[in-house]
């Protein structure tokens, strides 16, 4: 990391996290003023270089000019021109929009219009981390009615914003997820390039019921065609069911988008559903599906990360098609609200939070030009 621009937010309504202990803790986790390139910003409507940062945190000495509101279109866009080559910015944010002529309607729009540009111009990622800590103090609602005090926990966020090596690495030596009190969600938008996994369909393991074999005598490669394929009918109703590895070990989608059923789409002929996504860390190393991820490991170089079991009762031979959705996390919308008037008690949501990472998201889905991040693709034949 050659040059690392912190870019702390203080609008008027980022005093009342100044006190709380998680916040505290996570911001002397974070900022290293004696690390070689590190350069400190606040920011709301304009950037203010600063130095200092800490001590300014500790003594809630961040008062500068502008502080009525928080443009994160110009935040955002100063952020992504800032992290090119290998350099990395990281913004911290209370993630309220709140310009003085901001209409919260339109935010979603000008985010995209705004990220497509400096995506077209600088291909970086880009990690958001919902935090939460005590908030004590007057919060100014984004819904323009007035100010309230309250003494609650609220979120704030933490965003990166560098090439994948650069935010690799930052997650591992400056933002760990593991040492901040407070982390709740996280999402990560990138550039998908084309991406593509190995996987291969486990032809032993606790999850394979019924029987069949790979299509390809002989071989330890990786099984993406299988025939003979008769159903367990050892219950009620015959089925057969079995596990698909896959190696995520080299994307960059968090591992709670990765396990979640509703983030894949499944089709083709064969008529399979999913039972389950669990990670391979998981499993009982014991257990003769580990015993076998190991062998494939090993035999082809590779590292499977998560499995995918599949089951059909009936028309079960053809192809079967497994997209991984590039979805906006559920936790994204969940995290909204479009009226935060009745703020107190609402640990959980921010003001137009959620368009702002719509815009973001869609940017990265036209850059992407695809709704998928992978596309899988099996044969089962009988």
């Amino acid at each position: 990391i050659e040059k690392l621009n912190f870019y702390f937010e203080n609008s008027g309504s980022m005093n009342g996290y100044l006190d709380g202990k998680n916040f505290k803790y996570t911001m002397h986790r974070i900022i290293d003023e004696d690390k070689l390139g590190f350069e400190p910003f606040f920011v709301n409507m304009k950037e203010y270089k600063t130095s200092n940062l800490l001590s300014k945190i500790d003594n809630k000495n961040i008062k500068t000019e502008n502080i009525g509101g928080s443009d994160h279109k110009f935040i955002f866009e100063n952020a992504i021109k800032n992290s090119s080559g290998n350099n990395l910015s990281i913004v911290v944010t209370d993630g309220i929009y709140s310009t003085p002529s901001g209409d919260p309607d339109i935010v979603e729009i000008e985010i995209e219009k705004s990220f497509f540009k400096a995506l077209s111009e600088n291909k970086i990622e880009t990690v958001v981390l919902k935090m939460a800590s005590n908030y004590s103090g007057p919060y100014y609602t984004g819904s323009n009615c007035g100010t309230v005090n309250i003494d609650q926990e609220r979120p704030y966020y933490i965003l990166l914003f560098g090439n994948k090596k650069i935010i690799d690495k930052a997650l591992k030596e400056i933002v760990v997820i593991d040492e901040l009190p407070g982390f709740k969600k996280q999402a990560r938008f990138f550039i998908t390039d084309n991406l593509k996994v190995n996987y291969t369909i486990l032809t032993r393991g606790e999850e394979k019921k019924g029987s069949f074999r790979r299509s390809t005598r002989g071989g330890n490669g990786l099984v993406k065609d299988i025939e003979d394929v008769e159903r367990y009918d050892r219950d009620n109703e015959p089925y057969i069911q079995f596990a698909i590895g896959i190696d995520y070990s080299g994307i960059s989608i968090p591992n709670s988008y990765l396990i979640g059923k509703n983030n894949y789409n499944i089709g083709g002929s064969a008529e399979f559903v999913i039972e389950d996504i669990k990670t391979v860390e998981n499993l009982s190393k014991t257990s003769r599906t580990y015993l076998e991820i190991e062998k494939v490991n090993k035999n082809n170089s590779i590292k499977l990360s998560n499995l995918i079991t599949v089951k059909a009762k009936f028309n079960f031979t053809g192809d079967l098609l497994i997209n991984l959705e590039n979805n906006i996390p559920s936790w994204i919308p969940d995290t909204g609200t479009e009226n935060d008037c009745d703020i107190r008690g609402n640990t959980n949501q921010t003001f137009a939070f959620d368009k702002l990472m719509t815009g973001i998201s869609k940017a990265y889905s036209k850059i992407n030009n695809s709704d998928d991040y992978l596309k899988l693709k099996l044969s089962i034949k009988h």
